[in-house]
């Protein structure tokens, strides 16, 4: 009888799930592994049933619960009461799940899922997830602000999330403050960190020249190296425009970009349009080509709808194409320039260089001669509609040579010969093509020395103080020569008689500075000073014309120093002793706290041509505002050239902001909202 009742007991208990209680106990199942206060396991169907501090864990991810019952055969998982499961940095966490673990697939009830990677959570009765980045929701919220309370979300009765791509959703309302305040049939937004295409938020705005303004963009990602913006311009008083802005990279560091803007203007009855680009193509380490492109339809374009590009205030449009190949001593270049000057009746008196080649050889030694040669050549061809036309052959050889004495003086001497050919089409009193010539010699010379010295200063943070003087001395012969027979297309037609010499001190300042336990070098100061005086002759640079009647030159104040490491100012000065009055300046002080504040003012005049005055200032100071302003006045027409007030809010989740331009003829105000993370970026 005993024998019996042992047998029994024996098989029962072989039949019977295995049971433990109290202290935390363990199971491992291949890949699964299973941690609980108390846990079953029956060995007849391999469920195991877990309570009370519930830990799985397998490959990609872990669970937490206060139960759990997972089916080893069919590698299925049930798990319910506050429910947080983590997978990479994702986590979603909910009142009941249950997962498969082979393909991922897992239904979560009353689901709140994060993705710190795009900012997003999204809330749902019901959250599916397909697979590691698929996602579909049931009556769902989403915002990419924080829970509980966000600034606003989106209410989604059925939503689709591609945490590699875009969510969309279907019947979708938008909240402010749990307010409902937008209906949208249908929703997408990237969902990814990375570059996605997408319609950007709307620009609003209004101008007194254009009527209200709405800006619809659209930003398409064509590929990694590859972006296009295309905007819809709606303008109540003007028509509706198009524009577009392409960019793109390429090989070896090239790059550029290709835009433009065409609208049929209701006001004027035409079109009008704009195009630009901007090209940079890097051949090798010693070629290269670099395009500008700027055309515009009309003459006033620019001034209607330039400052959506920002070119409202140019005086004239170029497009310029350079292409450069440089060898040791050598460099081949060709230059192509086509301008039209806005600010002309007509463009028919503006040259067109179309184009110009050119070839430079610099400091080639001559055999058993202390002498270099050096030679600057370019063939041009020049156009206009206006005569004269033609093409235009310059030579400059020349031979130098350069000596050092005692080591600290430096003396170079130079002497060549211009030599200009002209083949003409048709000349300005309407005689047949012709052709001249003209050579013209020319002599230069420079001697200069550096005098240093080091000064200790042991501040807290100026160690030590370089301070370098640069005095100079140059002089520049051109024989007098009749010149009025030639063709006029630049300066190099109409060179100067000059027997000039000219005068320069530099100061420089560098400090040695203490950060921490290490050191960096910073410049603090150059001054530069240069005055010429012309013995015969005359004179002529960029801002003085050519003047035989007052042979010293304008006095040039050149200053650039650091107030401080945040605080910049930079000086360019013209003193004319004639006339005892600044011929021209140009002064600015700029300072930059690196934490999103900045000033800036300048100042420029240049006698009988233009004075005025800019300002702009940013600061971050009152955060989360963000406020700028950017004013130029004319004191010579006695009003603002332009005026910009702007505001930005910037909440963690969203921004606003709002800008107000002046100008004259034209008030403008724009407002533009976003949403963190959901615009197309």
């Amino acid at each position: 009888m005993t024998r019996i009742l042992t047998l029994v007991m024996v098989v029962l208990l072989l039949v019977a799930p295995s049971r433990s209680f109290g202290a935390e106990q363990q199971i491992d199942d291949d890949a699964v592994r299973i941690t609980a206060d108390s846990m079953e396991h029956s060995r007849e169907d391999g469920v195991i049933t877990a309570r009370d501090n519930v830990l799985v864990t397998w490959k990609g991810g872990t669970l937490r619960a206060e139960s759990a019952r997972y089916d080893s055969v069919a590698r299925v998982l049930h798990a319910s009461g506050n429910v947080r499961i983590a997978r990479g940095n994702d986590g979603i966490i909910g009142d009941a799940v249950r997962m498969n673990l082979d393909d991922g697939r897992a239904d979560i009830d009353n689901a709140m899922l994060s993705v710190p990677a795009s900012s997003i959570t999204l809330k749902g009765e019901k959250l599916t997830r397909l697979s590691e980045s698929n996602y579909e929701g049931e009556r769902s919220e989403f915002t990419t602000c924080d829970w509980p309370d966000p600034s606003w979300k989106f209410g989604v009765n059925s939503l689709k999330v591609d945490l590699m791509g875009y969510a969309t959703g279907r019947h979708v309302l938008f909240y402010i403050k749990g307010v409902p305040v937008l209906y949208f049939p249908w929703i997408a937004f990237p969902a990814s960190t990375e570059k996605r295409s997408g319609i950007l938020f709307p620009r609003i705005g209004y101008s007194n020249g254009r009527g209200a303004r709405l800006d619809v963009p659209f930003y398409w990602v064509i590929s990694p190296s590859q972006d296009l913006q295309v905007d819809l311009d709606l303008l109540s008083r003007r028509g509706v425009g198009t524009g577009f802005d392409y960019r793109y990279l390429r090989t070896r560091g090239s790059e550029g970009h290709l835009g433009g803007y065409q609208i049929y203007d209701q006001l004027q009855d035409r079109w009008r349009w704009q195009i630009g680009q901007s090209h940079r193509e890097i051949f090798s380490a010693d070629a290269n080509l670099r395009m500008d492109v700027n055309l515009t339809g009309d003459r006033t374009f620019l001034a209607d709808y330039g400052e959506k590009s920002g070119d409202y205030n140019r005086q004239s449009t170029d497009t310029i194409v350079n292409a450069l190949k440089t060898w040791h001593n050598f460099a081949l270049t060709a230059h192509l320039k086509y301008a039209e000057d806005l600010y002309s009746p007509d463009n028919s008196q503006v040259v067109q260089t179309l184009p110009v080649i050119g070839l430079s050889g610099v400091r080639l030694p001559l055999p058993l001669l202390p002498l270099y040669f050096d030679v600057d050549a370019d063939l041009a061809n020049f156009y206009r509609e206006t005569p004269a036309s033609g093409q235009r052959l310059h030579l400059f050889p020349r031979l130098s040579t350069y000596r050092t004495f005692g080591g600290w003086l430096h003396a170079s001497v130079f002497s060549g010969l211009h030599l200009r050919g002209y083949a003409t089409g048709r000349k300005a009193d309407g005689n047949a093509q012709g052709a001249d010539g003209d050579l013209l010699p020319e002599t230069g010379a420079r001697l200069t020395t550096s005098l240093y010295r080091i000064y200790d200063v042991g501040g807290a943070d100026l160690v030590k103080v370089r301070h370098e003087l640069v005095p100079e001395i140059t002089y520049g012969f051109l024989p007098e020569r009749s010149q009025q027979r030639l063709p006029l297309y630049d300066v190099v037609d109409r060179m100067a008689w000059r027997n000039m010499v000219g005068v320069a001190l530099t100061s420089m300042l560098n400090g040695k500075f203490a950060v921490g336990e290490t050191s960096e070098y910073r410049d603090i100061s150059r001054i530069r000073l240069l005055m010429g005086y012309s013995f015969e002759g005359g004179r002529q640079d960029l801002l003085t014309q050519v003047d035989t009647q007052r042979p010293w030159t304008d006095l040039i104040i050149e200053s650039d120093t650091w107030l401080g490491k945040s605080v910049r100012l930079n000086a360019d000065a013209r003193f004319n002793v004639y006339d005892r009055q600044i011929s021209s300046v140009a002064l600015g002080l700029e300072a930059d706290d690196r934490q999103g504040s900045s000033a800036g003012v300048g100042y420029q005049k240049a006698r009988g041509d233009a004075e005025y005055f800019e300002a702009r200032l940013a600061t971050s100071r009152l955060k989360p505002v963000t406020l700028t302003y950017a004013a130029r006045y004319s004191f010579d027409k006695g009003d603002f050239l332009e005026a910009v007030y702007s505001a930005e809010y910037r909440h963690k989740c969203w921004s606003v902001n709002a800008a107000f331009t002046q100008r004259p003829g034209n008030h403008s105000f724009t407002f533009n909202f976003n949403l963190a993370g959901l615009t197309a970026r």
